[in-house]
């Protein structure tokens, strides 16, 4: 398994980690297999969307803000909202890997969502051989 260390920038952020998996893959000598990316944290994700546009990221958070009212949480951290979308979007993701690479479509990128920040979080990757 792989830890990648990626720092956050805002309390709600999309940060393009495919290079940072696509290494991980190259490392791992798997060939063909699943890479699974996982993120050991409750107020962020992991989900696979567009790269090409910024305005898709943009929008993905608006959403998901959207999402979630605001109201009176119980959870005296006042970071409630991020459990939940957490939850939502999911701590982990998986993606075929052939020949050396990830599988991933034309427009696809995987993305670590930050969703209490800034902080330090790490991403786990691992690869599984076929």
């Amino acid at each position: 398994m792989d830890v990648v260390e990626i720092s956050s920038q805002r309390r709600r952020q999309l940060i393009d980690i495919t290079r940072f998996v696509q290494e991980a893959v190259a490392g791992s000598e798997v060939s063909e297999g699943l890479c699974v990316v996982y993120v050991p944290h409750t107020t962020a994700a992991v989900t696979l969307n567009e790269n090409a546009d910024p305005a898709v990221g943009d929008d993905l958070l608006e959403a998901w803000a959207a999402l979630v009212p605001a109201i009176r949480w119980r959870h005296a951290e006042g970071n409630s909202d991020a459990h939940l979308l957490s939850s939502l979007i999911g701590a982990s993701v998986t993606v075929p890997v052939s020949e050396g690479e990830l599988a991933l479509g034309r427009w696809q990128a995987i993305f670590l969502v930050e969703l209490d920040g800034p902080r330090r979080r790490e991403v786990w990757v691992s690869c599984l051989r076929a």
